[in-house]
């Protein structure tokens, strides 16, 4: 196979879901195409849209699959991805360090210094 079809397979790899290196591997690279690959910048970005155009492309049919589900009465899909988009309003998601208050695990003691005896 020669280096141009060596580079549209490896993009057909990063589409079906591995990443660069196994791509690379997999399209039987040699070690010097390896380097130039990772080099080149045009495609490097061609890598990265083809990722890309993958996720777009199930998201697009996540969202068919969750419509269908919401006409036949299934919301949990529903909620599932309002769960995703904003886990704050929509999840179950458990209160994180920096949400707590520095004195929810601590009794609050008030210690009065002055006159005993109200004298």
């Amino acid at each position: 196979m020669d280096f141009e079809n060596k580079k549209e397979h490896v993009l057909r790899c990063i589409k079906l879901g591995l990443d660069l290196y196994q791509a690379e591997i997999l399209s039987e690279c040699t070690v010097e195409e390896i380097e130039t690959l990772d080099k080149d910048g045009h495609f490097q970005l061609l890598v990265k849209q083809e990722a890309i155009l993958e996720e777009y492309e199930l998201l697009e049919k996540h969202k068919r699959v969750i419509d269908d589900a919401a006409l036949r009465g299934n919301a949990s899909a529903i909620q599932w991805k309002l769960e995703k988009l904003n886990p704050k309003r929509w999840g179950k998601e458990k209160e994180t360090e920096e949400d707590k208050s520095p004195f929810s695990d601590e009794k609050l003691e008030i210690n009065l210094v002055g006159k005993a005896n109200g004298s």
